[in-house]
Parts: C-alpha cells; structure tokens; sequence
C-alpha cells in the first residue's frame, strides 16, 4: 500500500507530466476555465492512478492537481506541489503556498456544517478572516445564500447532476464584494465543484473534487 507521501509524489509527478503550472505561476491575472466543460489538462487517467482523494485547482490559467491524506471531505488537507489548501465541508477555510494567504475558519453555526443542499434562500452567516502575511486579522465577512437550480456539471469524463448554491461574500474593511458557487450533490450536500473568492488581488479559486476515498470520480 503506498504512503501518502508516494501518492503526493505520483500526482506532482503527474502535474509536470501534463505540463501544468504551479497555482503560483505567473499568469494569475487571466480567468480561461470553463465551469461547464473539460478544460483540465491533467487526464481521467492520471486521477484514476492515484490512490486518494484528488482535488483540482485552477487561479488564473495555473492549474494543479492536489491529493489528501484523509478521506476527502469534511476537513481535508490537500498538499500539492508548493501549495496546501484547507477545505472545510467544500469551503476553502485556509491556503499556504499561494500568493495571498487566508485563514477563514466556518462558523459555529454555519451551514456548511449541515450541507448547503438544505440551505433556505437568503440565508446570511458572518465569518472572521485573517490575511497573516498582511497582519490582517479579524475582518469581518457577510455571507448571503440562494439557491439555485440543479444543473449538468461536466468533470472527469461523466456529466453530474448538481444543486448550484450562490454565496454573496461582503467584506466592508476591504471595499471587497463576490459571488462564490458551489455545485453540491443535491442528496448528501457534498460539493464537488466550486469557484471561491478568497482575496480581492487574486482571480478566484475554481475547485474540482474528482475523487474521494481513492474511489472512483
């Protein structure tokens, strides 16, 4: 059975086999991925050959392939070439390794504890988000919820039936207002696509779940 540092060092090694960048690679201030469609150049087979859970990432045109020694959802690690992400039931709570770090715990009560699948529209939470490299720590961040309706996802060669969840991030210290989407299963609340904006200097953070528990995507 492979340790989950030879797992991390087959999916880095695959990452430079398709010839991807770094999330740290220089063009971060383009956007070309397409939410819907097969944009990912790692291949169906490349995730397949790793025995753990995968999550892809693209900021910008960077792309990278990111494996977790645990069972992938809940609060999961994942480790990638240079970068480590935090996600917390789908939402991205801590990054190192990128250009702009974050640590953006959940709340208490907040409802990715209980699944966004059934969230009620409208919805609001606040969350404390520290920028440590900044010494920024604290800031407040409103979050308001909609529903949305169940679409077709395309990831790892199959289409998926999905809820879409839109999250209206405000964070008035910063002048900084998104949309984040998250593409959740819509009887478990699992999230296996979603697109995050963490900072206001970057592109968002488009995450893939492809595989969980080294099972099939």
């Amino acid at each position: 059975m492979k340790t989950f540092l030879q797992r991390v060092a087959l999916g880095v090694a695959f990452i430079g086999l398709a010839g991807c960048n770094s999330l740290t690679g220089d063009a971060l201030d383009t956007l070309h991925v397409a939410v819907f469609g097969p944009e990912s150049q790692i291949s169906i087979a490349q995730v397949e050959a790793i025995d753990a859970p995968v999550l892809l990432a693209n900021l910008g045109v960077a792309e990278a392939l990111l494996v977790s020694p645990g069972r992938g959802v809940g609060l999961s690690e994942w480790h990638g070439r240079t970068e480590m992400l935090l996600t917390h039931h789908g939402r991205l709570v801590q990054t190192a390794g990128l250009p702009v770090d974050v640590i953006a715990p959940l709340a208490a009560d907040d409802p990715f504890m209980t699944g966004l699948h059934a969230i009620a529209d409208g919805h609001e939470i606040t969350r404390l988000v520290d920028y440590p490299a900044q010494y920024r720590t604290g800031l407040p961040q409103h979050a308001r919820y909609k529903r949305g309706k169940v679409e077709t996802v395309n990831f790892m060669g199959s289409d998926h039936r999905l809820l879409r969840v839109d999250e209206y991030i405000r964070m008035p210290e910063l002048n900084f207002h998104a949309r984040n989407q998250y593409w959740v299963e819509p009887d478990t609340g699992l999230v296996r696509r979603s697109i995050q904006h963490f900072s206001p200097e970057l592109p968002p953070l488009i995450l893939t779940l492809a595989k969980v528990e080294g099972g099939a995507p």
